[in-house]
């Protein structure tokens, strides 16, 4: 009789099975919700971002009465030649004190470039406030930083997934662009070279730019947004070309500390949202990207922002 009411409280196969089934069950609808909240709370880390940038510019503008210039230092005036706009300091550079970053600021040297060796362990130190936590790529560093001096050795930098917004590049009705890839610029928030002569890709200065230019209303236009996962290149979701695998490189140099080529921040008229990270808005979240206006408020671009009024957004006097 004893025996007989002790194997009756074992746990039989079939309830084996059954426990099993429940317990994949709540798995499988449980990790994609958990998936989902880190997600969020990673996109929401990622506004938070892009606001201390915005309300940084802001400061920077209300104190200097210009916005941040794309290029700083006093090594030469300005960019001579366009090759000239990968050595400066970066407008993120200058927005250190605003950042609360004075200890970092103060290691740069204006009167030299960005990218000289004296500056890479300063260049080398990543700013978790310019980094998505969404991001996930294959290079943590920007690789082969050149020298202002081409006889000099190559570096590295840190990444930034942040970019200012340049404005809309626009395609030729005819023909290459050639060396004028600037002229074809619709700009947008930040300033853009001036040449002394229309033949030529030379300096003759650079546009300021303040608030009240920015014809089309603060709030209507884009002033920095995601190109996220730069340098590796990705096209729609997937991973496209690594940096490491790349024969002539990516355009444009995606450090926090230096400065990039001016047409590279533009956003090319054939892109949309999320469509690639090379010269496009682009991100790791899954439902758009987040970008920042020019009144300081940021909000998420879905990825069905049509590319007409993506581009209106991303320039400053457009009439849109």
């Amino acid at each position: 009789m004893l025996a007989t009411r002790l194997s009756r409280t074992g746990i039989t196969l079939i309830e084996v099975v059954v426990v099993a089934g429940i317990i994949g069950i709540l798995a499988a609808i449980l990790i994609p919700a958990v998936q989902s909240i880190r997600e969020s709370a990673r996109r929401v880390s990622c506004q938070n971002n892009l606001k201390q940038v915005a309300l940084a510019i802001h400061a920077f503008e209300g104190s200097h009465q210009r916005l941040p210039s794309l290029y700083n230092g006093t090594f030469i005036p300005h960019p001579k030649t366009q090759w000239d706009e990968y050595h400066f300091h970066s407008w993120q550079s200058v927005i250190l004190p605003q950042l609360e970053q004075n200890a970092l600021h103060s290691q740069l040297d204006y009167s030299l470039p960005a990218t000289a060796a004296l500056h890479q362990p300063t260049v080398n130190t990543e700013l978790p406030i310019f980094i998505c936590p969404s991001t996930n790529n294959y290079t943590p560093k920007v690789l082969d930083v050149g020298q202002h001096d081409l006889t000099l050795p190559f570096g590295t930098a840190a990444r930034s997934d942040y970019e200012a917004i340049g404005g809309v590049l626009r395609e030729p009705e005819s023909g290459g662009y050639g060396d004028q890839m600037y002229n074809f610029v619709d700009v947008g928030v930040w300033e853009k070279p001036r040449y002394k002569n229309s033949q030529t890709s030379e300096y003759g200065d650079l546009q300021k730019t303040r608030f009240r230019d920015i014809r089309d209303g603060l709030s209507n236009t884009i002033m920095v947004g995601e190109m996220s996962g730069r340098l590796d290149i990705y096209i729609r979701g997937e991973p496209d070309l690594p940096y490491a695998d790349q024969e002539d490189g990516a355009p444009g140099q995606p450090a926090w500390a230096i400065s990039s080529i001016f047409w590279s921040i533009a956003i090319h008229e054939r892109f949309g949202v999320n469509e690639t990270n090379m010269q496009g808005l682009y991100s790791f979240h899954s439902s758009g990207v987040n970008v920042a206006m020019g009144d300081g408020s940021v909000r998420m671009l879905s990825n069905e922002t049509s590319k007409v009024a993506l581009h209106a957004m991303a320039t400053r006097a457009g009439g849109e």
